[in-house]
């Protein structure tokens, strides 16, 4: 079915189009540089422009400022130019009806004249116009479309030759000569430094320093106490950016600050402290300056080090070599630095000169009191501030919900240990029982593994026999990505057939074991970690923690024969941890002055002046909350347990947690 449109006024083609003033209108302004930012050009783009459009009938609010593209290359490409790219997003949706710009560089300055088309395409196929103080550019117009497109790119074109042969041709070719001999070109003045621009001494004779760096007072004083205070923090960088906003030294403000005549400073550096205002480096800024070999006389051009000994030194030789051998990978000529020593506050020690024994049961200690998740497995880490080994319990994404001293929990497996190798010695049903429980748990692991490699190698076979007959690429392609994750389940599954073989050793433990049980309960002290573990994989499944308040946590061994074994430890520290939630569930009950009775019940184990404690410390700024309201009646020892409302209650059984 034929769609029918309104009928379009015809054009006069010996006529260009008048002004689109009912449309909106997008003015586009760029400057390739920082340093251009706020000069002439900018008052041209921004103020003159907007009110020329004024004058041609456009009202303010139909004027769109597009000056997101301050600073950036006419050479890079539309969707590299934030500005750029919101006027094309305009232009293709049909939303403004012209857009102009001071002069057409101010779009493109692009030699292969790419961008150049698409912006044409886009505006021809929208029918937007383009605006320059001394021409309108309409491509859409069906007699004088093609001859303004030639014309705009002509000028783009232009605009690039003059970049291409005039700026990057003779300008940067005359200031990479100044560079490569040691002098200033007009770049942003290295802090510390003035640029000396005399010609003549005022002796009458030519400078030979002239475009080079001079000690600039009283910035070179900063300079060089920065680089004392990174020795005094021993290289660490981020602690030392983190004293100078704190405490300094600042930069002296430059609008302060007279220099002699002649000379020159240029800087852009506009940082401040949060905490006093004073001018400063951002911390990769400070990285930067520590490294720079210009502290020490040194000239170096994109990278390379041309010129030693061009200037004056204003940081002593050591003092900047310690700094550049903690920083830097290489060395003066690109080489990797031999010195390089970096801070690292994290360092990994070998395992062999801790003090302490790693855990005897990591790896088999499980929890279930991550929320909608039955039981997953706890971590193990070492704190060498204590020292001690702790399990932690976390999630998926690095969320601690408990953290428990491995001393304990190891202890107390150690007591049901040896109490289930007593009563092994002394019942024959047991010992048989757990003779029966390992060979079962094996065999059907084995068979399970069997089955699973005996599918994935079914399922490899088919896919060879159809990629005979396959011969869509598409097709084929599928076919070996899924052969090769067969492939990979099955590796998979011989790496478990082997460690389940490993496993088999359980019921060889315990018949080796047997005639020798006796002793080893006689002298369970002198008995191995590793020794202990080999007992315990062989009677048990797994270990088991749980919360039973804020303090005690449960300890459960779950034996292969399906009984389990439990016990109540609480960790020897006063200052117990404290999850995320714990914390945030503390601080909404309070500040809605929950009951003290409440409050007991809810943090189970813990006395009411370590919530008041817990609170202060978080929460208060050292003091507990001055609106609460609750009702109190009990003193401050006082636990849940110890509160009337408690021993009214009826106590609940514990439930298994091995099933």
């Amino acid at each position: 079915m034929p769609r029918y449109q309104r009928p379009r006024q015809p054009i006069d083609p010996y006529k260009s189009q008048s002004l689109p003033l009912g449309r909106p209108v997008a003015v586009y302004y760029r400057q390739s540089s920082e340093g251009q930012i706020g000069n002439i050009s900018t008052t041209l783009q921004t103020v003159d422009m907007v009110e020329h459009l004024q004058r041609q009938g456009w009202q303010r609010d139909q004027i769109i400022m597009i000056d997101m593209d301050a600073g950036i290359s006419g050479t890079k490409k539309i969707m590299e130019r934030p500005g750029m790219s919101y006027l094309y997003s305009l232009i293709q949706n049909g939303e403004i009806g012209l857009c102009a710009a001071q002069d057409v560089d101010r779009f493109f300055r692009d030699l292969t004249q790419i961008e150049t088309n698409i912006f044409i395409d886009a505006c021809k196929r929208s029918n937007v116009q383009v605006l320059t103080p001394t021409f309108v550019y309409d491509f859409a117009h069906p007699m004088q479309g093609r001859y303004h497109m030639q014309m705009f790119r002509e000028q783009a074109q232009r605009a690039a030759d003059y970049l291409e042969f005039h700026i990057n041709g003779r300008l940067l070719k005359s200031r990479q000569f100044m560079m490569q001999g040691g002098q200033w070109a007009g770049s942003k003045t290295l802090l510390g430094y003035m640029v000396d621009k005399r010609t003549h001494l005022p002796t009458g004779e030519r400078n030979p320093d002239r475009h080079r760096y001079v000690r600039c007072e009283p910035y070179a004083d900063v300079v060089v106490k920065w680089f004392e205070l990174f020795k005094q923090h021993q290289g660490n960088l981020k602690r030392t950016w983190e004293h100078i906003e704190q405490h300094g030294p600042f930069i002296p403000e430059f609008n302060q600050i007279t220099l002699p005549d002649g000379f020159a400073l240029y800087t852009n550096i506009r940082k401040r402290s949060r905490f006093t205002s004073g001018l400063m480096l951002s911390m990769a800024s400070l990285g930067e300056l520590l490294r720079n070999a210009a502290y020490i006389g040194h000239w170096a051009h994109q990278g390379v080090l041309v010129r030693r000994h061009n200037h004056e030194a204003i940081v002593p030789l050591d003092r900047f070599m310690y700094a550049f051998n903690r920083l830097s990978p290489v060395d003066f000529n690109g080489d990797p630095n031999p010195d390089y020593q970096p801070y690292r506050s994290l360092t990994r020690h070998d395992k062999a000169d801790r003090p302490l024994e790693p855990p005897t049961y990591t790896g088999v200690v499980l929890s279930p009191d991550i929320p909608d998740e039955p039981l997953r497995r706890m971590t193990t880490n070492y704190d060498a501030e204590g020292p001690a080994y702790y399990y932690y319990l976390t999630d998926g994404y690095k969320r601690t919900y408990m953290t428990l001293a491995s001393e304990p929990v190891d202890s107390a497996v150690d007591r049901m240990l040896l109490e289930r190798l007593e009563a092994t010695t002394l019942d024959e049903e047991v010992w048989q029982r757990a003779l029966e429980s390992t060979h079962q748990t094996s065999h059907v692991d084995v068979r399970r593994i069997e089955n699973a490699i005996q599918a994935a190698q079914r399922a490899q076979t088919g896919i060879v026999e159809n990629l005979k007959v396959v011969a869509l690429p598409e097709l084929v392609r599928q076919m070996e990505a899924s052969y090769a994750t067969h492939e990979q389940d099955i590796a998979r599954l011989r790496r478990e057939q082997e460690e389940l073989q490993q496993d088999n050793r359980h019921q060889q433990v315990l018949l080796e074991a047997r005639p020798v049980l006796e002793t080893v309960i006689a002298r369970w002290n002198d008995v191995p970690r590793i020794s202990r573990r080999e007992l315990f994989d062989a009677f048990a499944l797994r270990i088991v923690v749980s919360k039973m308040d804020m303090i005690h946590r449960r300890v459960t061994v779950c034996w292969r024969d399906g009984s389990e074994s439990s016990e109540v430890i609480k960790p020897p520290r006063r200052n117990f941890s404290w999850s995320l939630d714990e914390l945030d569930r503390l601080r909404q009950m309070v500040e809605s002055s929950t009951d003290q009775v409440d409050l007991l019940k809810a943090f189970d184990g813990v006395t009411w002046r370590n919530l008041q404690e817990r609170y202060a410390y978080h929460f208060g700024a050292g003091r507990w909350f001055a609106g609460y309201t609750g009702q109190r009646k009990y003193s401050k020892h006082v636990r849940w347990q110890d509160t009337e409302e408690f021993k009214q209650e009826t106590q609940i059984p514990a439930t298994a947690v091995c099933a």
